[in-house]
């Protein structure tokens, strides 16, 4: 039986929108950051800063590296940004709906800056700390671990005192469900709006068991 959901935050809670930053760093002089896909940065320091290994200020010093432009680095910050949007209220009703009778985690990866940008969101839009919502929130930067990497979920299910076989995995990355699911964990792949479907799953584990 499912006594625990994991959350990724960017994609599954949180809408984003990834070509505004590309967009905003491209109009200061910050080009070619991504590969062919769109989906992997081409500079290991995007994934230094998540995993906590460098600094902020590192991190928009290496941006600022990148362009010929002279850009100080709150204008690079706030096109770092543009990306984050919002949580909406349907998102954290169905959180609400869900905490009474199941543990609620979250693993992100993220950075410092978004971090910062998105629990203000938050806290200034509903007027209480997104972690509360969770009994913890796992962020890569903090943890100093990052998804895919399976030392990632074999941690978070160590530090939550929480198994493998009684959590389900919400993410929008197959990759990460992939490496997930490698350690036992029940996966659930968020795409198109369909996180109401998760009731009727939940529901089916129960009969199950």
């Amino acid at each position: 039986m499912i006594k625990n959901i994991l959350f990724d935050l960017g994609g599954v809670l949180m809408d984003l929108d990834v070509p505004k930053t590309i967009q905003a760093l491209n109009h200061i002089g910050i080009n070619d950051i991504v590969n062919n896909t769109g989906h992997e940065y081409k500079h290991p320091f995007f994934y230094e800063f998540e995993r906590g290994n460098i600094s902020e200020t590192i991190f928009l010093i290496e941006l600022s590296n990148l362009s010929k432009q002279n850009n100080n680095l709150l204008r690079i910050k706030r096109a770092w940004n543009e990306m984050i949007l919002n949580i909406t209220e349907e998102k954290v009703d169905l959180l609400k709906k869900l905490k009474p009778n199941y543990n609620l985690f979250l693993l992100s990866n993220t950075n410092a800056i978004h971090q910062r940008k998105f629990l203000n969101n938050f806290n200034n839009r509903y007027g209480y700390s997104l972690n509360k919502l969770f009994k913890k929130a796992y962020y890569s930067h903090e943890i100093r671990k990052r998804k895919p990497d399976i030392d990632t979920y074999k941690y978070v299910l160590q530090d939550a005192k929480i198994k493998a076989n009684e959590t389900l995995f919400i993410d929008d990355s197959s990759t990460n469900l992939n490496e997930a699911y490698k350690c036992g964990i029940n996966i659930f792949q968020a795409r198109n709006n369909n996180l109401p479907e998760i009731f009727d799953l939940l529901k089916t584990f129960e009969e199950e068991n």
